[in-house]
């Protein structure tokens, strides 16, 4: 779900754009192109780590909700890009909360659904497939999203951090959409080794140490001696 830190706001988030979203004039239609500018302003930021308002984006959706005819599907489209490569995992749902199913057959949205479901089983291979793989002639899903692929490998390093021990490089590779050259310098940015045989050694931390599970179980004893005689009698 969205942490709490979605709705902290940004640094990069002007001082008209924040008086809009806490005053009375917050689903004004009249204000939805100044959200519509202030979204691509946040399209055009590559730095993935502070260009998401989620809360200005969030007034957007709703603003088309209110009023279906302003409705601009590639401003849906960009909206639910930026959401997909949050730190925060919950913020693509809330946006699709406020779609219709209408909006949701589009063929773009349709991707980043499917988008999401790839990243939600952490089967990146596939999303990269889904993102680039498509018909050269065809624009992209995340076309106008700058950082998007930095902002992904944001998430996955981050999973690979959490989850492994060791790891060939080349699922890495794959992993990523890197080639080897690549990955060695993102081993070194994140601290992580490779030895000779090409396999990547992560530092030990609390989610990605095995730890015995010890189970106890308090059986009283009156409890023993019911489960003995119910054996007898079998």
């Amino acid at each position: 779900m969205a942490s709490a830190s979605s709705f902290v706001r940004p640094t990069t988030r002007p001082d008209e754009i924040h008086s809009l979203l806490t005053g009375v004039e917050r689903y004004n239609p009249q204000k939805t192109g100044l959200l519509e500018d202030y979204l691509a302003r946040q399209c055009a930021n590559p730095d993935s780590t502070n260009n998401h308002d989620l809360m200005a984006n969030l007034a957007l959706l709703k603003m088309y909700q209110f009023n279906p005819d302003m409705v601009d599907l590639d401003v849906i489209r960009r909206i639910l890009a930026k959401a997909l490569i949050s730190q925060s995992t919950g913020d693509f749902n809330l946006c699709l909360y406020l779609l219709s199913d209408e909006i949701c057959k589009d063929n773009s949205i349709s991707k980043l659904l499917t988008l999401r479901d790839y990243l939600e089983r952490a089967q990146f291979t596939k999303f990269w497939k889904e993102v680039y793989g498509g018909d050269e002639e065809e624009d992209s899903v995340v076309d106008g999203i700058a950082g998007f692929d930095n902002g992904l490998r944001r998430l996955i390093v981050g999973e690979i951090t959490s989850t492994y021990q060791t790891i060939p490089a080349k699922s890495v590779e794959a992993m990523v959409n890197l080639d080897e050259e690549a990955v060695v310098r993102l081993a070194k940015e994140n601290g992580w080794s490779i030895n000779a045989s090409g396999v990547i050694a992560l530092p030990l931390k609390s989610e990605n140490e095995a730890k015995a599970t010890v189970i106890k179980e308090n059986v009283k004893f009156e409890q023993l001696t019911k489960i003995l005689s119910a054996a007898n009698e079998i």
